[in-house]
């Protein structure tokens, strides 16, 4: 580390009592290298050298007790401008491949007011490049002199161009980086040990390259991550309130950061549709969002569903980078009855001239009279395997058993199963929000049992 003046001005130390008066610190053109070698070690931790063995020797108490030292009374001091002018660090790290290189230039400003006295606050006020044109500003106030050392800095980083670090997206994230700016929003505050920070995180335009397969990536979907916190004009934005005591030895800073970072895109990625419910005012739940509802038998929206898809229409319209899944399904007993009983009412209407059944109703004399006959055309039932019925059955229980006598085969099934995905698709691209690129349509598949209605499960994936 090297630099060009340190000035200390207009020093006055007074004895009895004891007190440090300085009117100004100025130390100009302060150059630094943060240097992370291949192995990982850091070269400014070289500074740290352990002392000689024989001076930890020495430095050992003599035996025997001794009476506690009384602790001396803090010297006041006051220092009224400390001015840093055109600071510059250069960091490097030789661990990854590309070497990862950026810089802090022109960092100056002043601190005003430093005392160790307790409710004493000095003014912050610093300003830097970060990169080539990253504006970093911290302002604030700070008492690092007292012994209930106090903070309260807001810290911004506008637009910092995320190119020249990707080696760590390669690495951590698993793809390349094409593009990205960073900017940061950041509020630090600690009073009587206690941390509070608000980290309010924009990335402009984050565009990732191609998948690098590094064995240290994460296990997250990088891509679907992003998709779902990018917004239309290509931002994202994360919130990460923090707070705890730094006289806890087990909170370490950056690991909170790093493990509240983690745990909030986990559960972006564990309950999407909770997240896509969200960008809608009133929008749906995250279960209301994730599948949509037909009648069994039926392939026809209901009002409430409709409502659900114009939700998820404007959240979609909301990440571009999303692509919506939809698997047509149907339920093998719920919609098997409720077809059978469709076929046996066409039946019923073409006996009777070839009606239509959407259309008018049988009479009850004319409907007994055809469920009669078609019932007579069933075969009857061996004796000792069915016992005979002691009564005539009612026209109902003839209807039971002359649907229940229909094939419905898997054509027929996964037909359905269609109709549902594409009324559904349909839906959505009505709006002219979505392109067809965007909502897709998988393999049919079997609903999940145990609802009253038969559900099309709905996923979401990232943009092609």
């Amino acid at each position: 580390m090297t630099w060009k003046r340190l000035a200390v001005n207009r020093v006055a130390l007074d004895v009895e009592p004891t007190v440090v008066k300085i009117a100004e610190v100025v130390w100009q053109e302060p150059s630094m290298q943060m240097v992370v070698e291949a192995d990982g070690q850091l070269n400014v931790s070289q500074l740290a050298a352990s002392p000689p063995p024989g001076d930890q020797a020495a430095a050992k108490e003599p035996e025997g007790e001794k009476s506690p030292a009384k602790a001396a009374e803090p010297v006041p001091v006051t220092i009224d401008q400390v001015k840093l002018v055109k600071l510059a660090a250069r960091f490097e790290d030789r661990s990854i491949e590309p070497n990862v290189k950026t810089s802090l230039t022109e960092f100056g400003g002043t601190i005003k007011g430093l005392s160790s006295k307790q409710l004493k606050k000095a003014d912050v006020n610093l300003t830097g490049r970060i990169g080539r044109a990253a504006r970093l500003n911290i302002v604030g106030k700070i008492n690092p002199l007292s012994e209930d050392a106090f903070t309260d800095l807001v810290i911004t980083l506008g637009g910092m161009d995320l190119t020249p670090i990707g080696s760590y997206s390669g690495k951590y994230a698993g793809y390349g980086l094409s593009k990205g700016k960073l900017s940061l929003d950041l509020k630090y505050k600690v009073s009587q040990k206690v941390l509070e920070a608000e980290n309010l995180v924009h990335v402009d335009q984050l565009t990732f390259g191609d998948k690098t397969n590094s064995p240290d990536a994460t296990s997250l979907p990088v891509p679907l991550l992003v998709g779902l916190l990018k917004d239309r004009k290509g931002i994202i934005e994360i919130d990460m309130p923090i707070r705890g005591n730094l006289n806890d030895p087990d909170f370490k800073y950056g690991k909170v950061v790093i493990s509240t970072l983690l745990n909030l895109l986990g559960k972006v990625v564990a309950s999407p549709f909770a997240l896509m419910g969200k960008l809608v005012p009133g929008g749906a739940s995250e279960e209301d969002l994730q599948f949509i509802e037909f009648q069994p038998g039926s392939a026809v929206l209901a009002d409430a569903e409709l409502t659900k898809l114009e939700a998820l229409e404007k959240a979609l319209d909301e990440r571009a980078g999303l692509r919506l899944d939809i698997t047509g399904t149907t339920d093998a007993m719920r919609d098997v009855a409720v077809l059978q009983t469709m076929k046996l009412r066409e039946q019923l209407f073409a006996m009777n001239g070839g009606r239509k059944p959407d259309q008018e109703e049988l009479s009850p004399k004319e409907e007994q009279r055809l469920v009669e006959k078609l019932y007579a055309k069933l075969p009857v039932p061996n004796p000792s395997v069915t016992p005979a019925e002691p009564t005539q059955p009612t026209v109902e229980d003839m209807k039971r058993k002359l649907a229940v006598a229909i094939q419905i085969s898997p054509s027929e099934l996964e037909a359905l199963a269609h109709q549902r995905a594409e009324a559904i698709r349909h839906h959505l691209l009505e709006g002219g929000k979505l392109t067809e690129e965007r909502v897709i349509l998988l393999d049919t598949g079997a609903a999940e049992s145990g609802h009253e209605k038969v559900r099309t499960p709905l996923s979401l994936s990232a943009g092609s």
